[in-house]
């Protein structure tokens, strides 16, 4: 017998094994009891594919013969990649928000501060966040539901989600973060990462830092600004389909869990284990014993043009370090395929995830963090010329001081 026939046999013998043992579980429920845990730099295989079988627009309704998969779709709690969460009365007027985070494990002061996009929440970074601190235990890392978001609770206007509204409340929650550290005289340093909607606001927020921190006191250092999945042009296109998606969603679910199904099986998140964490904030009880939306999207209309006009111009003219991660290599605009070709920020694509980034592929995108905190830390560049003296190799002092890493070099680790 060949070696082709003895494979043949053996997964025929293999198939009908699995047959005996369970002929009421489904192909799709066996892919997704499969799903992995938060995934090791891999690809996310083995999700099932959508089938067609929710009714788009209508109440989702998994079908009744299958039985749940408690473990895939079960909620997680926040603190399995937070160690603290906290309400803070932020901006003018008042609203409270939700604030996850995890502080340094020393005295520094250097933080990654986070912005999800429309309809998501801060739960969205969990995974990366908690893999990113880490890897860099000395630096802090936070995240918080924006207005109308999660489990903020606004006692102003619920409904202002204009981008200088947006962009005061992020620059309050980085200076709310910072308080309980001002006696220090270092004043600190941030990077700020924003993810879709999320990137137009921490762009806002870096180049209008100076004008809306309202504390006398010093202002943390900008070390860098990454943006995540959203390019100007293409964001803009994409507001004319913005009405038919929003039609698409079911608007009420019958539990968090059916939530969750529905987001891993329509591949809006392709990693089951990070939609554990991050769908729940999204859904709330309608009182009616199901759940359905938190975010009103169409009553946001009027702002979605304004929220990506001139990002691209404003991401070139931050004046820190810049890096653009993107799930696909088509969605660069004319400023930014100019901006890339020039040598003016870091591009990254992550192939084979979705809009999610930091969902579907954390430990990548907490690896891309990391390597971008090396580049652009104070102090980077004067560890990078004496990398480059120890070796007998010179640097312009522009490259120097544009915070740029010579490839001849390796970037200590700190």
């Amino acid at each position: 017998m060949s070696d082709l026939e003895r494979n043949l046999m053996k997964s025929k013998i293999s198939e009908s094994s699995t047959s005996s043992m369970s002929s009421s579980i489904t192909e799709e429920d066996e892919a997704s009891s499969n799903e992995p845990e938060i995934e090791s730099t891999k690809t996310i295989k083995g999700i099932p594919k959508f089938s067609g079988e929710i009714n788009l627009g209508q109440e989702f309704k998994p079908p009744r013969n299958r039985p749940p998969k408690l473990r895939a779709y079960t909620p997680s709690k926040w603190s399995e990649y937070w160690s603290s969460e906290t309400i803070a009365a932020l901006s003018t007027p008042e609203s409270k928000f939700k604030i996850y985070y995890t502080p340094p494990l020393t005295n520094s002061k250097a933080w990654f501060l986070f912005h999800h996009g429309a309809g998501s929440s801060a739960l969205t970074f969990s995974a990366s966040a908690k893999l990113l601190h880490d890897a860099l235990p000395h630096v802090g890392v936070a995240a918080f539901d924006a207005r109308g978001h999660g489990d903020t609770s606004d006692t102003g206007d619920d409904a202002d989600l204009s981008l200088d509204t947006l962009a005061r409340d992020f620059v309050h929650a980085v200076a709310h973060i910072f308080q309980s550290q001002e006696e220090s005289d270092d004043c600190g340093e941030v990077v700020f990462v924003g993810h879709s909607l999320g990137g137009a606001v921490v762009t806002e927020s870096a180049l209008r830092f100076a004008e809306l921190w309202l504390s006398l006191r010093k202002r943390p250092v900008i070390s860098g600004v990454v943006v995540v999945d959203v390019v100007e042009g293409s964001a803009l296109e994409g507001l004319a389909h913005m009405r038919t998606y929003l039609g698409t969603r079911p608007p009420l679910f019958r539990s968090v869990s059916d939530g969750i199904k529905w987001h891993v099986q329509t591949h809006t998140v392709r990693n089951a284990e990070s939609a554990r964490v991050s769908v729940p904030p999204l859904l709330r009880d309608t009182g009616n014993g199901k759940v359905g939306w938190r975010t009103e999207l169409g009553a946001t209309e009027r702002y979605w043009a304004t929220w990506f006009q001139d990002l691209s111009t404003k991401f070139l003219r931050v004046r820190a370090g810049r890096m653009l991660v993107l799930a696909g290599t088509d969605r660069l605009d004319k400023p930014l395929t100019i901006g890339q070709m020039q040598g003016k920020y870091q591009l990254e694509v992550l192939p084979e995830v979705g809009h999610f980034v930091q969902e579907d592929a954390p430990m990548r995108f907490a690896g891309l963090l990391e390597g971008f905190w090396g580049r652009n830390r104070r102090g980077a560049a004067l560890e990078v010329q004496r990398a480059l003296n120890a070796h007998g190799q010179g640097a312009t002092a522009s490259a120097v001081a544009a915070g740029g890493v010579p490839m001849a070099a390796s970037m200590p680790k700190q």
